[in-house]
């Protein structure tokens, strides 16, 4: 793995960004434009991950990034950063996304401790529309059957699922709950079969929900497991509560963080 990138990604070397670099952060909406800036914003979430481990790399033809893993306040949290470089070679736009979102309410309470912006969900007026490059829409590739034992690591659910039959029911109540789905990028998993896609995915109330969703494959070529990494904040929220309407029979309360009440999902 790219001890390079990882340096810049915990924003400990601002000169592999470049000087006009953008960065999306899964907690907040607006793009934070700047070297200093992303820098800190990049600095601010290696520190309250608390020394992250770099558990999966990824490649494409114009992203890589670096999946993390982390335990704040005693709950794990992984966040997916994918970097696009610039003709220089130089760090042009990092996009974070994060999973899973009970426990990603963790970070945020240590994140606003240091730097309340970077913890502000507001959308701002009217359907969240990403910021950013303009993107080149690309064909989603083929996803292999699942297997048996499948394990879904959710980008809304506080435990996992695990089995065909359960894990099943849940992506169909997912692909309920958005439309007009489009991808911006497929990955490589470095090092393991598998691949990632990266999508931008219109979910309640007309938001753009943004995704990685990473695919490891088994040794029969079957996909073992799905993670799931969402942005933004608040985004995520509305597309929590349209599942836990379609799933709240299905998956018992040990899955929900509040599965009492609807409305919560929507409290950042």
């Amino acid at each position: 793995m790219s001890d390079q990138l990882n340096v810049a990604l915990s924003g400990q070397a601002p000169t592999a960004l470049a000087e006009d670099v953008s960065l999306a952060t899964p907690l907040t909406a607006p793009r934070i434009a700047g070297r200093d800036a992303a820098s800190a914003a990049l600095r601010t979430y290696h520190q309250a991950l608390a020394a992250p481990e770099a558990t999966v790399r990824l490649k494409g033809d114009e992203l890589e990034g670096v999946v993390y893993s982390a335990s704040p306040g005693g709950r794990e949290t992984e966040i997916a950063a994918l970097a696009r470089h610039d003709a220089a070679g130089l760090i042009a736009t990092v996009d974070v996304y994060g999973r899973p979102w009970p426990f990603m309410a963790a970070l945020r309470d240590v994140i606003a401790k240091t730097d309340p912006a970077l913890a502000d969900p507001s959308l701002g007026s009217g359907p969240y529309t990403p910021e950013g490059p303009t993107p080149v829409w690309v064909d989603h590739p083929a996803v292999p059957p699942l297997a048996q034992d499948v394990t879904l690591y959710s980008p809304i659910l506080r435990e996992e699922p695990t089995g065909k039959a359960v894990v099943g029911p849940v992506l169909e109540a997912a692909a309920q709950s958005f439309s007009d789905l489009k991808v911006r990028a497929v990955l490589d998993i470095v090092g393991q079969p598998g691949f990632a896609v990266v999508i931008d995915e219109y979910v309640d109330g007309g938001h753009v929900q943004q995704l990685v969703e990473a695919f490891t494959l088994n040794d029969a070529g079957e996909v073992g497991g799905i993670r799931i990494f969402t942005r933004p904040w608040l985004v995520t929220a509305h597309f929590r509560k349209s599942m836990y309407a379609l799933l709240k029979d299905t998956l018992g309360p040990e899955f929900w963080e509040a599965p009492e009440s609807e409305d919560a999902f929507l409290t950042p």
